[in-house]
């Protein structure tokens, strides 16, 4: 498995290394680019390695670069702004979040009034709006308000590595209509359409019908914390985020359609094509949060490598996600659900053929028996991958997640197609109704074990916290050891082929 014919890993590795120097002083990112060049001179002349080492310095300045110009501030930023008294007029980037006693709101601003000056100019930025008035839960995203607020610093962590700083309160807000121009919020209104009609064709509400909609959609919000608790401890929490299994539904479903068709047309390139544009329409459709995104990148690619009669390397789909999610949103690299969606596809593709060949087969060639042997393996590698991560970032590890793993991913799988089935019979009522029963079912199902491994005795372990730093480190060696440990057993047609 020889590094240089993975040439997107490198350049991952440099555009994650120039952003982490960005967080240096000056004096310090120079040195360590220096520091790459030497490197990556030694191994050019030293060990003879190919050109591809120097990626390694040039797209770590272009990370550098990249994070630099993210942390420009425009004159016209909403920052130079603060403390001003104005009437703001912007759109809803997501919908309405409710909180203690007020509604959270996420707003695009468009244009800001001074009401001492009334001077108007067009800001650049977005800003958090808290909303007394109950009427805004309603609203759609992409919805146009205006209301008049005092802009006020917004100093939390998580919203500032967003890019948001600024925070007003207000009664009330004037709604305006849609806006036209926002292209993501029709797939958010088109989401929040079906999780309507959802709720309304179910057979009951309550925790089966948000893990339903969390599990096909990727909408959490349905879900009660005792329920995203109960997921957490079983180790089962990576079902309710819409990742690979959830794209690897999407594209064995259709391609099984495909395969209906005559030979000639199920590996046309236009079929795949349109296969390709219902992958990222399903990615958009979930919230395109960073799991979902790298999903779709790296099915997109499996895809466009069938059309080009081409060999689908994961390892090589893998860094090409990370550059291209990294160079649209640098501060995704601090992300906990990135780290952790690449930290498993990494162990998977590290560990998973080592560990399916350490467990032992059958003779007979059984589906269910394979099958588990391969969930095992999976779930084990994945494991590997995301231990430190989840130790930095929860301080506790689930002990009985194997266990989890067999009994909930079988019935989430079976929720997921039936899900799918109950979306298609939405638009007749009562057939829907009906058909609602299924996933419902299998809904409730899921809850009830999950419920019950997150209450078995010693269900998780708790650590002493470690930083996150250290976890990024420790992860990253495992994963090395581990590739260049089982280098030389790994064929290339052999790598798991995975998104």
């Amino acid at each position: 498995m020889p590094l240089w014919r993975y040439p997107f890993l490198w350049v991952a590795a440099g555009l994650s290394t120039g952003i982490l120097l960005a967080e240096l002083p000056l004096y310090l990112a120079l040195i360590g680019e220096v520091l790459l060049l030497s490197l990556a001179a030694f191994f050019w002349w030293g060990l003879l390695w190919g050109r591809i080492v120097w990626s390694l310095p040039l797209f770590a300045l272009a990370g550098w670069v990249r994070m630099q110009a993210e942390k420009w501030v425009s004159p016209a930023d909403l920052r130079h702004f603060r403390g001003h008294l104005v009437e703001l007029t912007g759109y809803l980037l997501e919908e309405p979040l409710p909180s203690r006693k007020t509604y959270r709101l996420l707003v695009r601003a468009e244009e800001i009034c001074f009401f001492l000056s009334g001077q108007t100019i067009q800001p650049l930025g977005n800003l958090v709006l808290y909303v007394r008035d109950s009427s805004v839960k309603y609203l759609p995203a992409g919805t146009r308000i205006r209301t008049a607020i005092r802009l006020d610093s917004l100093t939390s962590h998580y919203w500032n590595r967003q890019g948001v700083f600024i925070r007003g309160y207000t009664p009330q807000v004037a709604v305006l209509g849609i806006a036209r121009d926002y292209i993501w919020g029709y797939f958010l209104r088109l989401r929040q359409q079906l999780i309507q009609a959802m709720q309304r064709a179910t057979p009951a509400h309550g925790s089966p019908l948000a893990v339903t909609q969390a599990l096909l959609l990727g909408y959490k919000r349905g879900l009660d914390p005792e329920t995203r608790e109960a997921f957490m401890l079983s180790g089962t929490a990576h079902i309710l985020a819409v990742s690979g299994m959830h794209v690897g539904l999407v594209l064995t479903l259709w391609l099984f359609l495909l395969r209906q068709l005559p030979p000639t047309w199920s590996r046309h390139s236009i079929a795949l094509s349109m296969l390709m544009l219902v992958v990222i329409l399903y990615g958009l459709l979930t919230g395109a949060s960073p799991s979902a995104i790298r999903a779709v990148i790296m099915g997109s690619v499996a895809l466009l490598a069938q059309m080009l009669y081409r060999p689908y390397l994961s390892p090589n789909a893998l860094g090409f996600a990370v550059f291209l999610q990294l160079s649209i949103d640098p501060a995704l690299l601090y992300h906990i659900g990135f780290q952790l969606s690449y930290s498993a596809v990494g162990g998977i593709i590290v560990f998973y053929r080592p560990l399916q060949k350490a467990l032992p087969s059958p003779k007979k060639k059984l589906f269910w028996i394979n099958y588990l042997r391969d969930l095992i393996a999976i779930s084990l590698a994945a494991q590997a991958g995301t231990l430190f991560l989840s130790w930095a970032h929860f301080g506790r590890l689930p002990v009985y997640f194997l266990l989890s793993n067999l009994l909930c991913v079988p019935i989430a799988t079976l929720l997921a197609f039936a899900a799918v089935g109950w979306l298609f019979s939405l638009p007749i009522p009562v057939l829907s109704t009906w058909v609602g029963y299924i996933p419902y079912g299998l809904a409730i199902a899921l809850v009830k074990v999950v419920e019950w491994l997150s209450q078995l005795p010693g269900a998780s372990l708790h650590l002493p916290p470690i930083p996150v730093g250290i976890a990024v480190g420790a992860t990253l060696l495992t994963l090395g050891i581990g590739a260049w440990w089982f280098a030389k057993k790994q064929e290339e047609e052999k790598l798991p082929l995975v998104i």
